[in-house]
């Protein structure tokens, strides 16, 4: 049984979703606000989340800019104001769709259905993928003081870790093992996401963005370059001070 939960300061559309979602079998888990929220999905691990942006206290794109540090799970995210900017900032920050409000709530819940399904879809091609790896050499990519390494899943500056999420370290070592190659973003998703995206490519660039913090801050000469009008590929800066 799929573990869904639900944040919206609304009681009537929180009470209207819940009964639609668990009348198809999921496990339903709602909120009325996000103070607990970070807590709960690190605890417990739900398999979707559908987030509301205009909340009191903490909104829904703060919640989903912390989420999008540690989980990589599907969140649909549900705007009152139906606004382009809020479809475009949650879409650039990682969330996986967006609905205004008012919708129907069945389009919601066969929304939710999709989701799961390239997920688990994803899940199975990813496997198999380990699969086929685990019968192979695994590689360890070198790129000027930043080793990315497959086998352990995990990249270090001069020894020291790089904390990436799932979906950060498989693009860096997508585009590590293709030194100085551009790859549109429509590429870059294929390869990572390795199933069809429901929402807008430009959330590659949220996930380059992270990504770049995080080498920075360790101070790598590994780095993303923004190919203009394409996409992105991986490159060495000749030292490390390059970023000063």
């Amino acid at each position: 049984m799929s573990k869904i939960v639900i944040v919206d300061d609304d009681l009537f559309i929180l009470q209207l979703i819940s009964e639609y979602l668990k009348k198809e079998g999921y496990e339903v888990t709602s909120f009325n606000n996000g103070q607990t929220l970070i807590q709960h999905i690190r605890d417990h691990r739900p398999d979707c989340l559908i987030l509301d942006i205009m909340m009191p206290g903490i909104d829904g794109l703060s919640l989903l800019r912390q989420l999008r540090t540690f989980t990589e799970m599907p969140i649909m995210m549900i705007s009152a104001r139906g606004e382009e900017i809020d479809r475009i900032q949650g879409l650039e920050m990682g969330c996986s769709d967006f609905l205004s409000k008012p919708f129907n709530p069945r389009e919601l819940v066969g929304r939710v259905k999709a989701l799961l399904r390239l997920v688990q879809a994803g899940a199975s091609e990813q496997g198999a993928r380990k699969n086929q790896e685990s019968q192979s050499d695994h590689h360890t990519y070198l790129a000027g003081n930043a080793a990315v390494s497959e086998e352990y899943r995990q990249v270090t500056v001069e020894g020291k870790e790089v904390n990436l999420t799932q979906r950060e370290f498989e693009l860096l070592a997508f585009l590590a093992s293709h030194l100085d190659r551009p790859f549109s973003r429509e590429h870059i998703i294929q390869q990572v996401w390795n199933y069809d995206f429901l929402g807008d490519v430009r959330v590659v660039d949220d996930l380059v963005k992270r990504i770049r913090k995080k080498l920075v801050e360790k101070e790598a000469t590994l780095m993303i370059d923004t190919v203009w009008g394409f996409g992105y590929k991986a490159t060495v800066r000749e030292s490390e001070h390059a970023y000063h």
